[in-house]
């Protein structure tokens, strides 16, 4: 006890935990004034962490950055809408809470649909359809904030618009009635209109909605390939046949004008003969009567 009671609070080494228990009170006391090095409260290694100079000057240089030409950067602060950088260049916004979303404000296009799909035209025939989208972003805090993905928002909306308007418009039609084939413009503007009017809570802005292609279906493009191709001989029939009658009486007018008197069978006949050689797929063979 003589020993242990020589131990003093300003001795280098610090005493151990079983020769503090052997001490005097008194001495007990002197050496809980004492700072012991080897414990440290959380909050204060967490603050010394902090403060420490290599650790504050990692946080100085990961709170700049740089923002590229037609770019906007929407900075939030612990989840809170803080500001919107539009000037490109380098920035700083301290990095403690900071979230930063960018938004490209470039001109941008996408196919739609994104995947081969068939829709339906207002006659019912199953159509395959593909179309561009150009639009860009306006409002760049519409677009980080009020949708989940912009983009995804826009090809979602971009496919029911294209569904819809396609069934209100026949692939074909007669002359002067709107279809997809012959009044390509009138559909694309009323797929812009459409489109815009629903993507423009997401901050973008739709400049055009065309039609790159459309055709039958491959379940029914057999069928419709035969029924353009009877459509198209039937038109080509009607032509010759009105173009031969139009020949067969320029005929006889010019063989009454030059003097040349028929009867009435034999103009008959010289009209027959007209309209099947002019009429007819095949050569025309002349015969010669015997009698």
């Amino acid at each position: 006890m003589a020993g242990l009671s020589k131990i003093s609070p300003s001795m280098d080494r610090q005493p151990t935990m079983e020769a503090i228990k052997l001490l005097p009170p008194a001495d007990r006391d002197d050496l809980a004034d004492e700072p012991k090095g080897m414990f440290c409260h959380p909050i204060s290694c967490c603050l010394q962490t902090l403060l420490c100079p290599l650790s504050f000057g990692t946080s100085c240089l990961a709170s700049f950055f740089v923002l590229d030409v037609q770019s906007e950067a929407v900075i939030l602060r612990f989840g809170n809408y803080e500001r919107t950088v539009r000037k490109p260049g380098l920035h700083y916004s301290n990095v403690f809470g900071r979230s930063k979303r960018v938004i490209s404000t470039k001109l941008q296009s996408m196919d739609l649909p994104a995947k081969s799909r068939t829709v339906m035209d207002r006659e019912g025939n199953p159509l395959v359809i593909s179309a561009v989208v150009t639009y860009q972003f306006v409002d760049s805090y519409k677009a980080a904030l009020e949708v989940e993905n912009p983009r995804t928002f826009l090809i979602t909306q971009g496919e029911t618009v294209l569904k819809d308007v396609m069934g209100q418009f026949p692939y074909e039609a007669a002359e002067g009635v709107p279809s997809l084939r012959t009044h390509s413009h009138e559909v694309s503007a009323m797929l812009r209109e459409r489109l815009q009017a629903l993507v423009h809570v997401s901050g973008i802005h739709v400049h055009s909605f065309g039609l790159k292609e459309i055709s039958y279906a491959p379940v029914i493009a057999a069928a419709m390939l035969k029924r353009q191709q009877a459509s198209a001989m039937v038109q080509a029939r009607s032509t010759i046949v009105n173009g031969a009658v139009d020949i067969a009486a320029s005929a006889l007018n010019a063989l009454k004008l030059n003097g040349v008197e028929m009867q009435e069978h034999e103009s008959a006949r010289l009209v027959s003969n007209l309209l099947t050689v002019i009429c007819s797929d095949t050569d025309v063979q002349p015969t010669v009567p015997l009698s």
